[in-house]
């Protein structure tokens, strides 16, 4: 470093050495401030900026660099090479350009260190081609340690400069990068200079030759001027776009204050918009511009907005969240930036398809309680009466009107009787929803479209459901006027095969509803079949059997075949019908899943043998079989939490029991249910293994942990090969699952030893027990014993 310092004070005229610091500084300065601007700028402008910065930056660094050579004595008179001196201008000029070009066009904040190390580059590589232009003779001998230090400084300044100069939009952030900068340069420059060691050379040019001190001014004028033309070419530049700008700002303004939306587009992509399209697609300008105008606008509707300009189309606007709003728009050329362009308005029609949809309504629609009118339900019979024909189809007709309506009016007044029938109508909408429709015919009389009725119960369960919704509107409202009313229903084919006589057999079976009594439902085929009309009794009677208590549970026990205990209980439900006695299970479980009441009974079966359970001694398990209806319902884990919860129960004490049928239905919500059931510490059975459609598939996919045997497999198995062996298969199968097997249904002693001998670990059935109240196995529930006596004395379990 003395050698350095050594050179510039004692061989450089510090005179010349400040003059070309303010030329180095002020080139420095325009140039953070040339290369901002450019980043800014877009578009072809952008890459002229970045030449003006070029030229002038490079100019005016090698300006500081000439100068400073002139202020350099070598002892000697000297002068330079015109074509090199030339050629490290140009040099400067385009190593420092492609600089600045790279520092411009990326976006990453560290690629402006790569920049600045460029640049960095362009200044040495300028300052050594400018050495080599000195005339001297002999060999400059060059100081290798102190050269790499210069190029060191120059590349390390330079990145320096260019990261510190780009990172903020202030002058104080250019200022603070090109004061780094100018340090780069005279670091370089001086530290390059005491570098070149001229001790072998010698004059080859004489006193008058010599290059004038006088020709630094000259540079350095030059240089300056050229650096202060370019910082005025940015001043006028940022004068004519804050021009640019306020003037579009006006024109925005009144754009702004237009109530219908405008866009303005070029070529189909949207240039600007305003206020009132952005309110329209709820979207901001910056998510406008530049996109193309049909992805607000069907492409069909951009065409014929382009190919016939200022004609109104009437078409759909898709706003940000997809969805449609229904407008009016219009295109016209219009001349905008001085460059031709199209502007479409589009207004809003919400208000206006509002109003002619609500015209719509009201004449299709009965205005008090918002149903369609006779009218509309004509028109939808028509059409179903189609559809059915066409799909094999059928559907049923339901009419009904109020029961002494006319003495609502009467007591109550007509006020009552209009907020009657509004209740009614909401009553039977939120019945009939996703199964058809109703209609307000006239008066108290109303009626309902079911479609695709599969069969008449269906049809008498959906009657008795808005008997229901009566009911509870009855029970829930605190007004004097109660709703009572009687239905009639007819079948299409069954009843009729056109509108007409669809509603006159309705209105038939309606007037019979009405002699039975009120308050009731009645098919029009009276001759419908004993068994349907059976059926719909118990339906009815099934729905009322868990409030009036004529539900209970039984219970089988399971026994471990190798041991004889007891290890748990299968919880079995019955129904003793007040007139028909002891219904059977498999009579009225159909029915309950059909209508969707083994939803209540299922949970009072639940609840009821979890109470019981938790009264048992040690560790005997209930079992509870869960129908498909349940397992697809989406609070049946949690309901199921809930019992475990108020019952007290240790959840691995309770296992339900699925069938395989249960799980075809919907596998997906199937599995989701199950594996909540398991994370609960629940037990899984699958009930009659092999009855199913996929029964090693479904072992693999739910999370079971015991299979139990259908017992048309037991039935007989010592002497059927074939049931034998399915047996056996089933038993191996279990022991390489590591799946416990329960034997249903064994009531011969032979099927008994069979089992034993193939080592099934539980069995269940006649031959050891039959499904009994629970205080006939006390003893075992208590804890006193764990052995069954069996139903045949000579029967033995262990021995």
């Amino acid at each position: 470093m003395q050698v350095v310092l050594s050179t510039l004070l004692e061989h450089h005229d510090l005179r010349l050495v400040a003059l070309a610091a303010i030329v180095c500084a002020l080139s420095a300065f325009a140039g953070m401030t040339l290369l901002n601007h450019a980043r800014r700028t877009d578009g072809g402008m952008k890459f002229t900026w970045l030449g003006i910065a070029a030229v002038s930056v490079g100019f005016g660094i090698w300006g500081t660099h000439f100068i400073a050579m002139l202020s350099f004595s070598a002892g000697m008179p000297t002068g330079y090479d015109l074509p090199l001196t030339l050629l490290s201008l140009a040099i400067a000029v385009a190593i420092v350009g492609a600089g600045l070009l790279y520092a411009a066009v990326t976006t990453r904040r560290t690629d402006a260190i790569l920049a600045g190390a460029v640049v960095g580059i362009g200044i040495s590589a300028m300052h050594y081609v400018g050495m080599m232009a000195l005339l001297l003779g002999g060999h400059i001998i060059w100081n290798a340690w102190l050269v790499a230090v210069s190029l060191a400084l120059g590349m390390t300044f330079g990145a320096a400069a260019l990261l510190v100069g780009t990172w903020g939009d202030t002058w104080k952030w250019r200022a603070h990068g090109a004061l780094i900068l100018t340090v780069a340069i005279c670091s370089m420059h001086f530290t390059a200079m005491g570098a070149a060691g001229l001790q072998d050379c010698f004059p080859i040019v004489s006193a008058e030759d010599a290059t004038p001190i006088w020709l630094s001014l000259v540079v350095a004028a030059g240089s300056i001027l050229v650096l202060l033309i370019a910082l005025g070419g940015i001043a006028l530049d940022m004068r004519d776009r804050r021009r640019a700008v306020e003037e579009a700002d006006r024109r925005r303004g009144l754009a702004d204050a237009a109530v219908e939306g405008l866009l303005v587009a070029k070529d189909g992509n949207i240039v600007t918009a305003n206020a009132s399209f952005m309110g329209l697609v709820d979207a901001p300008q910056a998510q406008i511009t530049g996109r193309h105008l049909a992805d607000f606008f069907a492409p069909s509707v951009v065409t014929a907005l382009t190919e016939t300009p200022n004609t109104p189309v009437e078409t759909e606007l898709t706003n940000a969240s997809g969805a449609k709003l229904p407008v009016e728009a219009i295109l016209r050329s219009v001349d905008f930036g001085g460059t031709p362009h199209q502007a479409v308005a589009v207004r809003d029609l919400s208000g206006r398809k509002k109003a002619e949809q609500h015209i719509r309504f009201l004449a299709h629609h009965d205005t008090l309680t918002g149903l369609p009118n006779r009218a509309s339900f004509t028109r939808a019979l028509d059409d179903e009466i189609a559809h059915a024909k066409r799909h094999g189809q059928s559907f049923a007709v339901l009419g009904f009107d109020l029961d002494r309506f006319k003495e609502v009016n009467d007591l109550f007044g007509h006020p009552a009787g209009d907020g009657l029938l509004q209740r009614v109508a909401r009553a039977i909408e939120g019945v009939v929803e996703g199964r058809g429709s109703a209609a307000r015919l006239g008066g108290d009389e109303f009626a309902v479209l079911l479609n695709d009725v599969h069969s008449p119960a269906r049809a008498g369960y959906v009657a008795e459901m808005i008997m229901d919704a009566f009911r509870r509107d009855n029970e829930a409202s605190d007004s004097g006027a109660m709703i009572s009313a009687s239905i009639g229903i007819a079948l299409y084919p069954n009843d009729g095969h056109d509108a007409q006589s669809l509603v006159s057999h309705a209105d038939t079976a309606l007037y019979r509803a009405k002699q039975d009594g009120r308050g009731v439902y009645r098919f029009y085929e009276t001759a419908m079949g004993a068994a349907v009309r059976d059926r719909r009794l118990i339906e009815h009677d099934l729905r009322h059997a868990v409030a009036r208590n004529q539900l209970r549970l039984v219970y089988q026990p399971q026994v471990d075949l190798q041991t004889g205990e007891v290890t748990g209980f299968e919880a079995l439900v019955r129904w003793n019908h007040p007139e028909r006695g002891e219904v059977s299970p498999g009579e009225f479980v159909p029915i309950a899943e059909e209508s969707g009441l083994i939803l209540q009974i299922g949970e009072w079966v639940l609840r009821t043998a979890c109470s019981e359970a938790a009264k048992w001694a040690g560790d005997l398990t209930v079992a509870v079989n869960v129908s498909a209806v349940q397992i697809h319902a989406p609070a049946f884990a949690h309901t199921l939490h809930e019992i475990l919860l108020d019952t007290g129960l240790r959840p691995s004490r309770l296992e339900v029991e699925i069938t395989e049928t249960a799980l075809v239905k919907d596998i997906a919500r199937a599995v989701t249910t199950l594996r909540q059931i398991k994370a609960l510490g629940v037990e899984i059975a699958m009930d009659d293994f092999g009855t199913g459609y996929s029964s090693l598939a479904n072992l693999r996919a739910f999370p079971f942990s015991k299979i139990k045997v259908d017992q048309s497999f037991i039935r007989s198995v010592d002497t059927n090969g074939q049931s034998a062996t399915i047996v056996r298969a089933v038993l191996g199968l279990g022991s390489g699952l590591n799946v416990p097997v329960v034997a249903e249904g064994v009531e011969r002693p032979e099927e008994l030893e069979f089992l034993k001998s193939e080592i099934c670990q539980s069995a269940q059935g006649y031959l050891l027990s039959r499904p009994k109240d629970i205080a006939n196995f006390r003893a075992i529930t208590e804890g006193r014993s764990r052995t069954l006596e069996p139903e045949r004395p000579e029967l033995r379990l262990v021995g």
